[in-house]
């Protein structure tokens, strides 16, 4: 088969992502026998420096040239050049967003087999619910405009928070024809994947069409190994600039289970840390490549995280594949955990609900090998194989 995996995303070749999302399904697809091609634009304003997750990713893959085909904004709405790649399967990274209809009727026009990814924690309407969706959308502004003044940030997080609500019939309006034209949408958790079939059911649009498929994740290197002694050790993976990850929260509440916990350290990795760490036993490490990533988890017992809000949380699915034992915010879920999170979940990221659930976890017996069984739902070749299913 011949398979496309479009996102629309601006990429300089040196930070092709064959580690994560659409880029691992490539390689997988690859893998399997079939002609499989990540679509992306190519970035033309000045790009940082190349990251760790280069062509050299690919590598390892039976394909070893880098399977990319670089298309412009123009070309990817237009029928023709979809038509002319003569694909059997398209999956779109797209994020429902109605504003990319075009790119989807272009598509349709190639294939009627198009799929696309959700990415989605499934709040995409105040009909879902109104308070955590009013916070969703306060975070996810504030998230943009973390950078502004908060004086200024606030205010415009507030008040795109609540234009959201009151733009709520026109929003499920252009989200209805979206679920009307894709034929197939896959959602990443269980709880996501409930409140996009009820929102289905409520337009009039089969609810069947909308599938839990998770994402990929790198389970050859992440994975549970008994050779590697557990220590006390809490591991943290994010970027940590972002108002999302909500980084102080994560310290704060380091810092107070560490005071009552000796015995523990913490590990804290990725982009925007301070130069100085808060605590002496709350180590910084700048982003590593995926297999030292891997063995630091393995050592780990506890995964945590603080974020504001999360669509499916890819490092705690990898830590969960290593053994950890993953704490966090009640509303955020994780494949494996529970598919619905409790009904006081609009104030679960609190702090003094992550120290308890910090403490308890402590004490608790590790996970260990147990939460492979739900982390092996993510292998890249599981789920291309799953994906292929329908058109076999």
């Amino acid at each position: 088969m011949k398979i496309l995996l479009y996102s629309d995303l601006a990429i300089h070749p040196s930070q092709l992502f064959w580690h994560r999302d659409l880029g691992l399904l490539t390689k997988a697809f690859r893998d399997l026998g079939h002609e499989a091609y990540l679509v992306v634009h190519l970035a033309t304003e000045s790009c940082p420096a190349p990251d760790l997750f280069s062509h050299s990713e690919i590598r390892n893959s039976k394909s070893p040239i880098p399977p990319v085909l670089w298309v412009s904004q123009q070309d990817v709405r237009n029928p023709l050049w979809w038509k002319d790649h003569h694909p059997d399967l398209v999956i779109l990274g797209l994020w429902t967003r109605p504003k990319y209809d075009p790119i989807r009727r272009a598509a349709l026009s190639a294939t009627p087999h198009v799929v696309e990814r959700a990415d989605s924690d499934g709040m995409r309407t105040a009909s879902c619910g109104l308070l955590t969706y009013a916070k969703r959308r306060f975070d996810y502004f504030r998230d943009r405009t973390f950078r502004w003044p908060s004086l200024l940030s606030i205010p415009a997080s507030i008040f795109y928070s609540f234009a959201s609500i009151l733009a709520t019939p026109w929003i499920e309006f252009r989200l209805r024809k979206t679920m009307e034209l894709l034929p197939s949408i896959f959602v990443e958790t269980p709880h996501a994947t409930n409140l996009w079939k009820s929102l289905a059911t409520r337009f009039g649009v089969d609810p069947s069409k909308i599938q839990c498929v998770p994402h990929p994740i790198q389970t050859d290197i992440f994975n549970f190994d008994s050779a590697i002694q557990k220590k006390k050790q809490i591991i943290s993976v994010g970027r940590w600039d972002s108002y999302q990850k909500n980084l102080p929260l994560l310290l704060k509440t380091l810092r107070n289970f560490l005071e009552k916990n000796p015995s523990w350290t913490s590990l804290v990795i990725g982009s925007g840390l301070p130069t100085k760490s808060p605590h002496p036993r709350i180590t910084f490490l700048p982003h590593i490549s995926p297999p030292d990533l891997a063995r630091h988890m393995q050592e780990s017992k506890i995964f945590f995280f603080s974020s504001h809000y999360e669509s499916f949380l890819i490092a705690g699915v990898e830590a969960l594949s290593c053994g950890c034992a993953v704490v966090g915010p009640s509303e955020t879920p994780v494949i494996g955990n529970d598919p619905l999170p409790p009904k006081d979940s609009f104030l679960g990221s609190t702090y003094h609900l992550l120290t308890q659930k910090l403490q308890i976890t402590s004490v608790s017996e590790s996970p260990a090998a147990s939460p492979m069984k739900n982390a092996r739902l993510s292998s890249p070749t599981t789920l291309a194989q799953r994906i292929l299913l329908p058109f076999a």
